[in-house]
């Protein structure tokens, strides 16, 4: 428990600082939560594979809209597009949030029922069960 704990708190210093994430592998504490997500990518459709409610969810695609990269953890997955940052929870489904004009993706990660976005602009994270979204804005003045 202490240690999940020292863990989150290394990845939001990592992400308040600028830090780019990168892919964890498991950890103890994500063996807690069992797998219960997949994407799974049908030509130019993006499904989420929902094993808890034995169902998959398409994401709608907005005109011109590709999707550039993904990450996907236990309980959620996350999709960035070239106009929105979308993330998928095992309960709460698809949600998404627009891009704001030539905004920059930093970093991407999705553990357990949690997703990360750092981008230029602002930090992100996406509560896979309430499928809410927190966001904070960055400082113009980094170095």
């Amino acid at each position: 428990m202490m240690a999940s704990r020292w863990a989150r708190a290394v990845v939001a210093a990592a992400a308040v600082a600028g830090f780019a994430l990168l892919s964890a592998p498991a950890t103890a504490q994500s063996a807690n939560v069992p797998k219960q997500v997949h994407l799974v990518m049908d030509g130019n459709k993006v499904m989420a594979s929902n094993v808890r409610l034995n169902r998959f969810d398409e994401l709608k695609h907005n005109a011109q809209e590709r999707v550039r990269e993904q990450r996907v953890g236990e309980a959620v997955a996350v999709v960035i597009t070239n106009q929105r940052i979308i993330a998928y929870g095992v309960v709460s489904g698809w949600r998404s949030v627009d891009r704001s004009p030539n905004e920059q993706i930093e970093s991407v990660a999705a553990q357990d029922y949690a997703g990360l976005i750092v981008t230029d602009q602002r930090m992100l994270n996406f509560n896979g069960e309430t499928g809410v979204w927190g966001e904070q804005k960055r400082s113009v003045s980094r170095q």
